[in-house]
């Protein structure tokens, strides 16, 4: 527990407690003699202050998007519900409130390498067209996270400043909103700062190939990120205790950009991946997993079946360990489309209540069950050390 201690705090991409926890991995993971290379990106890091919208009097509380823009003024206020009302209106230097279509979800960031679908980018390049003064997306919960309201926009690269209302509050206003002038105050800062992304290299004579075991270890704002993902961090930290290959190379790396609006840890892995002409044969990722209660489970991607019943073997000599549902949303996605092997180890109850507490201030370490961090690593290391 005292290694999870050092790790579950506050660590979004460039802020000091990021480079103080990369450190401490480095330092770790150097003890245990693998070999240690830090590759430095320049990222953003966001400060907030309080934020609100001032009606007839009434101040709302704002949650302002990660990384928006600045805004302070009164302007007139436009509603748009769908995206054909979002083309056909005019905006500029208004206060733009989105609502029901245009705020079920949240969007990718603008021009993200690995997924950003057709409609996103729609509605991105429309909101940059119209050029807004500012956004209010007006949201509520959401099962992705435990986030309320949550973010539609969170995105460096996106310059309109941006915020988001509470939907049940938005309906008690609702009717005073529309061409009405109200006082907009988003008070967000962005500075630049340097981070670094971590490899940790185990090399062996003749090589089959190379096998990742892979964690993010960034976290968002305002949460300890316990669960999401300590736990995957502190995993991968006990598993390299126990690897004993003479088959493959063996690189551990904690992904510092999984939380970020740019992914630049897993693009610096892939382009060392190119210019080594390193060939990963397996890759493993821990992602939300020890949720109290819950059990730890894996899922495959691009194993045959013969494959699939030795990695039961395994699993079924394990303890609490259990198959799980694939998803795609994490640092393993990019190589699993590739046609790379792939094992996701994370909490059985992660779409069944873990993600709720999840991105928030309710994610910390008081949910996490060690016992299970340690049964993971100890199912990483046996899968490691017989894979053939």
């Amino acid at each position: 527990m005292e290694l999870l201690a050092k790790i579950a705090k506050p660590r979004p991409v460039g802020t000091i407690q990021n480079q103080e926890i990369t450190d401490y991995i480095g330092s770790y993971l150097g003890n245990l003699g693998y070999e240690i290379s830090k590759v430095p990106f320049s990222c953003k890091v966001w400060e907030s202050k309080e934020s609100f919208l001032l009606i007839d009097g009434n101040k709302l509380t704002l949650q302002v998007s990660p990384y928006s823009e600045s805004f302070y003024g009164t302007r007139k206020a436009i509603v748009v519900r769908n995206r054909e009302e979002l083309e056909r209106v005019e905006c500029e230097d208004r206060i733009l409130f989105l609502t029901e279509d245009l705020a079920q979800e949240s969007i990718q960031p603008k021009d993200y390498p690995f997924y950003y679908p057709d409609e996103h980018k729609a509605i991105i390049d429309c909101l940059e067209a119209k050029k807004p003064g500012a956004i209010i997306a007006i949201t509520g919960g959401t099962c992705m996270s435990g986030l309320k309201p949550f973010p539609v926009i969170e995105d460096g690269n996106f310059h309109v400043p941006v915020a988001s209302l509470d939907k049940e509050i938005f309906s008690e206003i609702e009717d005073k909103v529309s061409e009405k002038e109200m006082e907009l105050s988003i008070a967000s800062q962005n500075v630049t700062a340097t981070a670094y992304q971590l490899i940790a290299s185990k090399r062996v004579c003749n090589p089959k190939g190379t096998i990742v075991i892979c964690a993010h270890m960034d976290s968002k704002y305002n949460t300890d990120g316990a669960l999401d993902n300590a736990s995957g961090v502190a995993t991968i930290l006990y598993a390299a205790k126990g690897i004993e290959t003479d088959r493959y190379n063996i690189d551990i790396v904690p992904f510092n950009s999984e939380e970020y609006y740019d992914p630049q840890g897993e693009l610096i892995y892939l382009e060392e991946i190119r210019k080594s002409e390193k060939e990963v044969s397996l890759l493993i990722n821990i992602d939300t997993v020890a949720h109290v209660g819950s059990k730890v489970a894996v899922a495959s991607f691009n194993f045959n079946e013969k494959e699939k019943l030795e990695l039961n073997d395994i699993m079924n000599s394990c303890t609490d360990v259990v198959i799980g549902k694939p998803w795609y949303a994490g640092d393993h996605a990019v190589f699993a489309f590739g046609g790379t092997k792939c094992i996701l180890i994370s909490a059985s109850d992660l779409f069944e209540g873990c993600l709720s507490y999840t991105h928030c201030p309710k994610d910390t370490i008081d949910l996490i069950d060690i016992k299970l961090i340690e049964n993971a690593a100890e199912y990483i290391c046996k899968v490691v050390n017989t894979y053939k």
